[in-house]
């Protein structure tokens, strides 16, 4: 976090590589919390765009590596397309830079290994993963863990998938990086258009969206049950619900139904703070703000604001869960073992 030593505050200054729809959300939270972080530079690979960008944006940009690097960031961001995330991390990381990436580490076994094996070798590399940190997860997450519902035995979640759903699923459940059997299907769900990432659909065309279910066993008997549809994110009529059920109690959304210390049954409201919102950011960006700040505490003392070894295990269960997924209703098996 930006510290105050002597009552002054020390800046956060950071790099962008990428000028995607990812990318902004970075520039966004620069912009809104600049006594906090500088924004040194931001990457395009065209000059059009560059000169688009820094118009509207009033950020500098760039098309030149050796001008980000002269920037003196204290890390770089890569919001790259996934395609292009892993080699994008290895490359600027090869040159001595930390780098904080955007979500998933990898595509494939094989990357998620090589890019352990990179910050074995020393590359300095964290992954971007911010849904723990949503204010209302995280709410959640805290009072999971303060055993007010007990011991959680299962979750339901419907609001953010793969990799990201994996992430939340562990520490809602505190399963660690257990075995897990994974069983799926993805049917093809008649919903109404309604948004892009940039535009409100209104002409209320009804089209075929995804939508995944899969049930999750892990090795100490808890069960997760996952259901998203590929429109959830942006539609607002496909909410977000939780259910998490501990042997005391259940969570669902933002309230808690328990035992109180009698045992008898209690209702209560989370509190849910939004450490940012004074600032006007979304959920998601105070939880990327939350993992920026977390990214400099890592270049300074080597704390992992999200472990590698837990950002690989949660990229491979992504692919666990892409591959349960497939057409037909079959049952997947990892072990942190197979990448770790």
């Amino acid at each position: 976090m930006t510290r105050k030593a002597g009552g002054k505050k020390i800046l956060i200054r950071f790099a962008v590589i990428g000028s995607g729809w990812r990318s902004l959300f970075y520039v966004r939270i620069a912009r809104a919390l600049p006594d906090m972080f500088e924004l040194t530079a931001l990457l395009c690979r065209g000059q059009e765009k560059a000169d688009r960008i820094q118009k509207e944006y009033g950020i500098h940009t760039t098309t030149s590596e050796d001008e980000i690097i002269a920037s003196k960031p204290d890390f770089v961001v890569s919001a790259v397309n996934k395609s292009s995330m892993s080699d994008v991390v290895r490359y600027w990381a090869a040159k001595g830079i930390p780098v904080l990436s955007e979500t998933p580490a990898g595509l494939d076994i094989d990357t998620l290994k090589a890019i352990r094996q990179d910050v074995e070798n020393g590359a300095r590399i964290q992954v971007a993963e911010q849904y723990f940190l949503y204010p209302s997860i995280k709410a959640l997450i805290d009072e999971c863990k303060s055993g007010t519902i007990g011991e959680p035995v299962s979750l339901t979640i419907s609001a953010m998938h793969d990799y990201h759903a994996a992430s939340v699923i562990r520490r809602m459940l505190g399963t660690g990086l257990e075995d897990v059997a994974i069983t799926g299907k993805t049917f093809s769900m008649k919903v109404t258009d309604t948004r892009t990432r940039y535009e409100v659909l209104t002409e209320g065309r009804v089209v075929e969206k995804e939508e995944k279910h899969l049930i999750m066993e892990y090795a100490d008997g808890k069960t997760a049950f996952y259901d998203f549809m590929s429109d959830q994110y942006r539609s607002p009529i496909r909410n977000r619900y939780i259910n998490l059920r501990g042997t005391r109690g259940e969570i669902i959304n933002d309230t808690v139904y328990y035992l109180d210390k009698d045992n008898l049954a209690a209702c209560k409201k989370l509190d849910i703070t939004n450490p940012y919102g004074y600032a006007g950011l979304s959920e998601d960006e105070a939880a990327i703000t939350g993992i920026l700040l977390g990214m400099k505490e890592y270049v300074d003392t080597g704390k992992e604001v999200y472990p590698m070894d837990e950002a690989l295990y949660d990229a491979y269960m992504g692919i666990l869960m892409c591959e349960a997924g497939k057409p037909g209703y079959k049952q997947v098996k990892g072990s942190s073992g197979d990448i770790l």
